[in-house]
């Protein structure tokens, strides 16, 4: 199964409308927000995900990432300042979903080997557990650019300004040397 972007909407109305016609249960992740720039619908390539998920973005500039855990049984999405997990499994009453808000503007996701999730965000990194429990948080500059090497257990960081390279460790999320 892979759940993806299908079509982006001006307004949470539009999505709304969308959703409540093609689904019995559906959330728009992030509705809430007093201003929205942009919405998204998101479909699944199979017949897994029997209800509607669409997200409302504040339109900091950057696509949200979706990351589909099938053992989890679990859709993790990034967003805003935001990395949320929808349980894929069929929904009775209302549609799973937990949300934690990041230390910052959301860039990118990872699933670790461990089965945590690594997030990036504008200054630094974060790592939950799949119940989206914190298990470390990072953060100093801007970030310019990241790489995970899980066989060293590293996650590297290029600060923008300084073009510095900080090196953290996946697990405890140390500051490792150079």
């Amino acid at each position: 199964m892979m759940i993806s972007i299908a079509e982006s909407f001006d307004n949470v109305s539009d999505l709304e409308y969308i959703l409540k016609g093609k689904y019995e249960k559906w959330l728009i992740l992030g509705s809430n927000h007093p201003v929205i720039n942009e919405c998204y619908l998101l479909e699944s390539d199979s017949n897994e995900l029997n209800f509607g998920l669409g997200i409302a973005v504040t339109g900091t500039g950057i696509m949200p990432k979706i990351l589909l855990v099938e053992n989890y049984q679990t859709v993790y999405i990034g967003f805003d300042s935001y990395i949320a997990a929808v349980s894929t499994i069929r929904p009775s009453s209302t549609i799973e979903s937990r949300l934690s808000e990041l230390d910052w503007i959301f860039f990118d996701m990872f699933l670790l080997k461990n089965g945590n999730i690594c997030v990036i965000h504008e200054i630094g990194a974060q790592v939950f557990m799949r119940d989206l429990t914190k298990v470390w948080s990072f953060s100093k500059d801007i970030v310019s650019n990241w790489v995970i090497s899980e066989e060293q257990g590293r996650l590297s960081l290029t600060q923008m300004d300084t073009e510095e390279i900080i090196n953290l460790s996946i697990s405890t999320g140390a500051i490792l040397a150079a």
